[in-house]
């Protein structure tokens, strides 16, 4: 079962950054639940959990990174977009710089990793806050004109991605829930 985690404030904007993705779990094969992030959660219930991000100028999420912090003895997978990318960097203790991007740009992946393509490929950003530097907790996997767009984090199968890949790459969510 995967867990589908909402960081929207405003349940009407789910139909934008939730609905897509609970959409490409079913579509392959996948059950999941939606919960929001103000809610607890046991997160051991489930064997991956997908973080979705949410509208450019909504950052109540960011009032419960608390809830959030049980992941850090999860053991299963986790994707975090946008928001969710927000809520890991800070529950492994970076700092989120003011990194305002939106449209389409792109991306260079600069370690392989089972999600992303090799190289190059183009990604929609809505953001306002992203990184520009990790510690020691986070690998680089992708970046975008000096932006950390994608990071794993080390030592387990957690990645957080800047863009939402719902928009775009598609199949960065499907190879997530096929891992």
């Amino acid at each position: 079962m995967i867990l589908v985690i909402s960081t929207c404030k405003v349940p009407f904007s789910e139909e934008e950054f939730v609905r897509p993705i609970t959409e490409i779990v079913e579509s392959c094969g996948y059950s999941f639940h939606i919960k929001r992030y103000h809610e607890k959660i046991d997160f051991d219930e489930y064997s991956k959990i997908i973080v979705c991000g949410t509208a450019l100028r909504d950052f109540d999420y960011l009032n419960y990174v608390d809830v959030f912090k049980p992941l850090l003895n999860y053991a299963g997978k986790v994707l975090g977009i946008c928001a969710g990318y927000q809520i890991l960097a800070l529950l492994y203790e970076n700092r989120l710089e003011e990194v305002e991007k939106i449209g389409i740009h792109k991306v260079r992946v600069i370690e392989e990793n089972p999600l992303m393509p090799k190289n190059e490929f183009y990604a929609y950003f809505l953001h306002i806050y992203a990184l520009s530097r990790t510690n020691d907790k986070l690998k680089m996997l992708a970046v975008q004109n000096g932006e950390i767009c994608a990071f794993k984090v080390l030592g387990k199968d957690f990645y957080g991605v800047a863009f939402h890949p719902e928009v775009l790459n598609r199949e960065i969510v499907e190879r997530f829930v096929s891992l």
